[in-house]
């Protein structure tokens, strides 16, 4: 299905089938297409805060709604993430707010077109392809809450990468490669203590090299706050913007 109002909206359908992709190999999570809204359906997985996610694959709000009412949820909660061209849309929120909604938060969908320069070294930055290697960057990294999912180690377009300091890990990357010619980066974090190092740009470009190796023509992702201007000095620049929403609590 094409969106009428997005000129890139193949970067939106590259991240939804990458990241559900991931989910559905590690948490055995499911996605289904309801004519004009895509469904995630995480259940219980502990990846999110609700069992379910609508995708708007259309700029209509009276025909999502519609489609979310009919949706067999049973009462459970969720969230909806709409897809626009540009940072605000006139009457976006008011029309979701009318319909019953609370307005969660808007960001950009970046990307990066290759051949790209990799300036970083990339001496320190390793592949996990075994499970010894990922239960070694666990050692570290579950100090922090993170972890590379040992599931994700049987998906071929599920790439995982770990930096090193001082023998052991600290941050690492996961790239999806599943959606044709794009590459999708899902993860980059690097502990708190080492920082401000290049480590995190080290990470991503690693994981362009890859991208590179294996003919890919784009890079998108959704950038964290704390990111976002490391990836702008990447060269990664707005594609689309998504504005994620929740039912409002009934009084």
């Amino acid at each position: 299905m094409n969106h009428p109002d997005l000129e890139n909206w193949w970067a939106v359908q590259a991240i939804i089938a990458s990241y559900n992709h991931v989910y559905q190999v590690v948490y055995q999570t499911a996605y289904e297409t309801r004519g004009i809204i895509g469904v995630s359906i995480y259940g219980d997985a502990p990846i999110a805060p609700y069992p379910y996610e609508f995708l708007a694959l259309t700029s209509s709000p009276k025909d999502v709604v519609e489609a979310i009412r009919a949706y067999p949820m049973h009462g459970q909660g969720y969230a909806l993430d709409i897809f626009h061209e540009k940072p605000s849309v006139r009457g976006l929120k008011a029309d979701y707010i009318l319909a019953g909604y609370e307005f969660v938060r808007t960001g950009p969908i970046l990307g990066l077109q290759f051949p790209v320069r990799i300036r970083s070294n990339l001496s320190s930055i390793h592949k996990a392809v075994k499970v010894r290697e990922a239960e070694h960057a666990n050692e570290t990294l579950s100090a922090e809450n993170e972890h590379l999912p040992l599931r994700g180690l049987c998906g071929k377009h599920i790439h995982n990468f770990y930096a090193e300091a001082d023998g052991q890990a600290v941050g690492w990357a996961q790239l999806v490669t599943v959606y044709p010619g794009v590459g999708y980066l899902n993860q980059v974090y690097v502990m708190n203590a080492f920082r401000n190092r290049g480590i995190g740009r080290a990470l991503v470009e690693r994981a362009h090299l890859h991208c590179m190796r294996i003919n890919l023509e784009h890079m998108v992702l959704i950038p964290s706050d704390m990111a976002l201007q490391m990836y702008r000095r990447l060269g990664y620049r707005p594609l689309a913007y998504f504005t994620a929403f929740r039912p409002r609590d009934k009084e």
